[in-house]
């Protein structure tokens, strides 16, 4: 009879590659989140730029069609219209001629009734020296659309390439840290282990090794205990970070579609907080975001989750009933803006909220957050138009 041939043994990757490559999915979700969240601000900030670009482009080019229009100089209007459909923004012009009685059209224009915000249209008007108006003209433009998508692809090849630098170093780093404290002591402990072996195999480990065994066990459960929670946690204010915060926000979104209930996603960004990091420094600024965080637990229960994106920006989910959203916010606010005593005196910072409602508002937390960011955003911008006292 023949003797089967022995297997081959099973290659098993080593601790440190086991730790490097479960580090990488978080590393991965974590860019994937600030990307998605920088394009968000990036197109809010473009859009504003645009919009303002647009409308001075709009205003311009009807100033300097009046005069021309005025004296029935076809060919000077034509010349303008032609200049104004070169611009890089600029996919069509439609220019009415009232002397004329006739539109000159170049390039691609959606119809004078077209609900479209890509199209702006203005009347071409003359005062004269009395001060009264005559309309020689009508303006339209269709500019090129804009969207998060253009937005986040300029900058994506030049994120890419950051992040793959620091994906690499903070592997290669934690694969070298990771080998020096634990590896090797392993190594070198399971040698010892296995030079003082039984010669019998079924025979349990000597007593003098049971309770260093179990050390270094703990030590190691300890570690990776420890890892999770740094991996979870805004290390400056113990919060939960994005992705505790994708988690927590996935499961009540499913337990309020299941369940037939609601919550709120909050949006929180500081107002003032710049000028204090800038001109206190940064020990300052971290012990007004610290404080910050404290006061957001205190203000909410127990039962809602508290993190912080990044910067001066926090997120409350507030799951099941509520007093009401106006009461909560202002709950939030006034915890906020309440005086902060430090070394360097005593500090105030404001807050823009902006909020979202699951699932009403959306069945996502991207959805949710996108959401949210647009009410921050306009309440922010209506606190910089509205008149001070």
């Amino acid at each position: 009879m023949t003797a089967a041939a022995p297997s081959a043994p099973v290659r098993r990757r080593t601790l440190h590659a086991q730790f490097v490559r479960r580090l990488l999915w978080p590393l991965v979700t974590a860019f994937v989140l600030a990307a998605s969240v920088t394009a968000l601000v990036g197109y809010h900030a473009e859009k504003s730029e645009q919009d303002t670009q647009r409308a001075q482009t709009l205003a311009i080019f009807a100033r300097s069609l009046v005069k021309p229009l005025w004296d029935c100089d076809g060919a000077t209007a034509q010349g303008i219209a032609d200049t104004l459909a070169q611009l890089p923004i600029v996919r069509g012009v439609r220019l009415q001629d009232v002397c004329a009685d006739t539109a000159v059209e170049t390039g691609s224009v959606a119809a004078p009734d077209t609900a479209d915000p890509d199209l702006l249209q203005t009347p071409v008007v003359h005062r004269d020296e009395q001060g009264r108006a005559f309309t020689v003209g009508h303006l339209a433009i269709q500019f090129h659309p804009f969207s998060v998508a253009s937005t986040a692809s300029q900058g994506l090849l030049q994120q890419l390439a950051i992040f793959g630098a620091m994906l690499a170093v903070v592997l290669a780093g934690a694969a070298l840290v990771f080998r020096s404290i634990i590896g090797r002591p392993l190594a070198r402990f399971r040698e010892a282990i296995l030079a003082h072996r039984p010669v019998h195999e079924d025979a349990p480990a000597p007593a003098r090794f049971a309770d260093e065994l179990t050390d270094v066990t703990h030590a190691y459960d300890e570690l990776v205990r420890e890892l999770r929670r740094l991996a979870r946690h805004d290390p400056l204010t113990d919060l939960g970070n994005r992705v505790v915060l994708e988690e927590h926000l996935a499961s009540a979104i499913e337990r309020a579609v299941t369940h037939g209930g609601h919550g709120y996603v909050l949006l929180l960004d500081l107002d003032g907080f710049k000028p204090i990091n800038d001109t206190h420094g940064h020990a300052v600024g971290d012990f007004v975001l610290q404080t910050v965080a404290r006061r957001l637990r205190a203000a909410t229960r127990g039962t809602d989750m508290v993190a912080r994106l990044g910067g001066d920006e926090f997120v409350i989910v507030a799951e099941g009933p509520q007093p009401g959203l106006s009461d909560l916010m202002a709950r939030v606010a006034r915890a906020v803006e309440e005086p902060i005593a430090s070394g360097a005196g005593l500090l105030r910072v404001g807050t823009s909220i902006g909020a979202a409602r699951f699932p009403d508002d959306g069945r996502t937390s991207l959805a949710l957050l996108m959401h949210a960011d647009e009410a921050m955003y306009a309440a922010k911008q209506g606190k910089r138009r509205a008149p001070k006292a």
